[in-house]
């Protein structure tokens, strides 16, 4: 019985001593204006955005998932890229993870990833008056578009490995677990 307790002691240690990053996500966001106005019509009587809670850390991450979407937006004459976002975050359930606020006017909110037994991504964005508030079910390494008549979100999470999360680190400048 002390042998079966030592190995899950073990095990539980070991465990532990895994790098947090192994379970981390990429997660990318790019913002867009739809240039066309006469779609974007809506009362601008709504609540303010509120907070989300955050209890953990993000770090800046170079955008590569959705690069090619970002160079089409940008050359189209339909839209205008407002802003493309990337971070790493840990995988956490909701009252855990982190939620990023965005402050770079005229684009403000939230958004946050969590996981519980599925992935979910909350946005809740105003930009110029315009809000667009939706919480969805994603699915990993899936575009995932969130639509409104003034502006729109792409978005794609990927799992961050534990080789391209350190490298990335260390192009980020950030310090690296030994």
């Amino acid at each position: 019985m002390l042998r079966i307790i030592c190995q899950l002691a073990i095990i539980v240690l070991a465990s532990a001593a895994t790098p947090s990053f192994a379970k981390d996500y990429k997660v990318e966001i790019i913002v867009f204006e739809n240039l066309d106005h006469s779609q974007a019509y809506e009362s601008h009587h709504y609540t303010e955005v509120e907070p989300m809670s955050s209890n953990s850390e993000v770090w800046d991450l170079e955008p590569s998932m959705l690069v090619d979407d970002y160079t089409t937006l940008d050359e189209s004459e339909s839209y205008r890229v407002i802003n493309y976002f990337s971070w790493g975050q840990e995988s956490l359930p909701i009252l855990e993870a982190a939620a990023v606020e965005i402050t770079e006017p005229p684009l403000t909110g939230w958004i946050k990833t969590y996981a519980k037994q599925l992935l979910y991504l909350n946005l809740d964005l105003d930009y110029e008056g315009y809000r667009l508030n939706e919480k969805r079910r994603i699915k990993l390494n899936e575009k995932h578009f969130f639509d409104h008549p003034k502006f729109g979100v792409l978005a794609q999470v990927s799992r961050l490995e534990p080789e391209k999360a350190l490298d990335e680190e260390e192009q980020n400048g950030q310090p690296t677990e030994d």
